[in-house]
């Protein structure tokens, strides 16, 4: 196994356990929380909070482009144009930090008070936890530039103390939540906008000690704005895109069906994201090596991560995904006390959802590596608009908010197929390389693994023990089914060879 090989697995090591924590307090925290929120509280914090991230919906472009250049400069061993780069972009988040809190003040104040359909009795809890997320929104955005230099660093062992730190806090919350007299919504609110000033606080500290790139100067250098700027315009778009199928998506379910649907939402989002956990973590760790090689120069080895990250991202989630849509109800009734409407159906196709999504994030680090967006942003984004235009007329027509997610799932499955076109205008990439390298693989292995899961959940128990055990067997069986017919047998060979190496030392 190579030295890039290594980095990424031992990478995606720390990843993983950052992840096992996380989704382990996600499950915790949210049942907590549903129990002492209430439902509709619950479905107030997260829709309030969807309506202050529309005034940031860029906020992803801005990661893009900082983990880009940054990692581009590192990959090409100039700390003097990385210098620039964190610097000037740095001063730009204030900027935007100060001009969205203005307008979220504003706008999204008065959008908050005028708009959305929450009980009255509840308006100032509402208002007082909008106020804690526009500011934490702020510190978030103003935390990108040292986010990014981390990752770029690919120094995963300190972004997984500080996932774990920022999970165990919120334990902690939950806790101070509990025993409070107070407004329970109002205090988790404040709560969780101190450990978001905690958590950027520390990224900060760090990077001013330890990386060289990282030390202040005024800097406006027109040149790498004129570049940063070309960049997030394009990408902005897309994230505009993303915010409004995100964020408004979940406003329309507020307006046709009011907050328990929200909370509902909210809730399989939390099982969806900590199932998702497992891809995006060895998707962040594969991220900077692939914009690296193609700084290098190294086509060879950037389309060979290229289709290994697309294929093997999708195992990771298929592994966890395929027990959890067999087992969904025992899983949620285990889970929480009081299982709202719709959770369990959202869950599976938020999933679903990911699934497609996943495959996408290897195409994006490409296209991003190439630095050329207009197209892809133009008309990928032009097919992914239509998820809130059909969404809307969908539940005008009074279909259930299911449908949502089915639209969500088909517009991301056509987006994929027209991206996958552009993107193979900048690098060599054709249907029959990506169909042979990734789909005919991922498909084997989905179909035989389905064979044999489908039949075990028939005989197993619905207890608490049977749940679980049947959701340990069918991982364990889908891993099987991915060794025999999702891999090749080189591939095969250096797993083989490796864990030998492991348990022999």
């Amino acid at each position: 196994m190579d030295s890039n090989s290594k980095r990424i697995a031992k990478n995606s090591l720390f990843l993983y356990v950052r992840m096992a924590v996380l989704m382990l307090i996600s499950i915790f925290t949210s049942r907590v929380l549903l129990e002492k929120l209430g439902v509709d509280d619950f479905g107030i914090y997260n829709v309030v909070g969807g309506v202050a991230v529309l005034f940031a919906f860029f906020s992803s472009s801005l990661t893009n482009a900082s983990q880009r250049f940054l990692t581009i400069e590192l990959g090409r061993s100039d700390l003097k144009k990385a210098n620039i780069v964190f610097n000037q972009h740095l001063i730009v988040y204030l900027l935007i930090a100060g001009g969205i809190f203005f307008f979220a003040e504003t706008v999204g104040l008065w959008f908050v008070y005028n708009k959305l359909v929450i009980p009255p009795d509840r308006l100032f809890a509402a208002v007082c936890v909008y106020h804690f997320t526009v500011i934490s929104l702020c510190l978030t955005l103003l935390g990108i530039v040292f986010n990014s230099c981390i990752i770029a660093h690919e120094a995963m062992d300190v972004f997984s103390f500080l996932g774990i730190f920022q999970g165990v806090a919120k334990l902690g919350v939950v806790y101070l939540l509990t025993i409070s007299l107070t407004d329970k919504l109002i205090t988790y609110g404040f709560l969780m906008l101190m450990v978001t000033l905690l958590v950027q606080v520390f990224y900060m500290l760090y990077c001013f000690k330890r990386y060289e790139e990282c030390k202040l100067r005024w800097v406006w250098n027109k040149a790498v704005l004129k570049e940063t700027c070309t960049l997030v315009g394009w990408n902005m778009i897309g994230t505009a895109v993303y915010a409004i199928n995100d964020s408004g998506v979940n406003i329309l379910m507020n307006l046709f069906f009011g907050s328990v649907v929200n909370a509902a939402r909210a809730l399989s989002g939390q099982v969806s994201g900590a199932v998702g956990s497992f891809s995006s973590n060895f998707y962040t760790s594969v991220q900077p090596p692939l914009i690296k090689a193609y700084a290098s120069g190294d086509c060879s080895y950037m389309m060979k991560l290229f289709y290994n990250s697309s294929k093997y991202s999708f195992y990771l989630l298929w592994i966890i995904c395929l027990p959890v849509m067999f087992s969904i109800n025992e899983l949620l009734s285990i889970w929480l006390t009081e299982v709202p409407e719709y959770v369990d159906v959202f869950t599976i196709w938020i999933l679903l959802y990911s699934m497609v999504t996943t495959l996408n994030n290897p195409i994006w680090t490409i296209s991003l590596a190439v630095g050329k967006l207009k197209w892809y942003i133009l008309i990928g984004s032009g097919v992914f608009l239509l998820v809130f235009p059909i969404s809307y007329a969908v539940l005008r027509l009074g279909y259930s908010p299911v449908s949502v997610f089915m639209i969500m799932v088909a517009v991301r499955s056509v987006y994929l197929i027209v991206v996958l076109r552009i993107i193979s205008s900048y690098i060599p990439l054709t249907y029959r390389g990506y169909m042979n390298g990734v789909v005919y693989p991922i498909l084997k292995s989905t179909v035989l693994s389905t064979v044999v899961a489908a039949p075990l959940y028939y005989v197993m128990p619905t207890t608490v023990i049977g749940t679980f055990s049947y959701c340990f067997l069918t991982a364990f069986t889908t891993i099987v089914c991915i060794s025999m017919v999702g891999v090749t047998a080189g591939e095969r060979a250096i797993v083989r060879d490796f864990l030998k190496n492991k348990l022999c030392h």
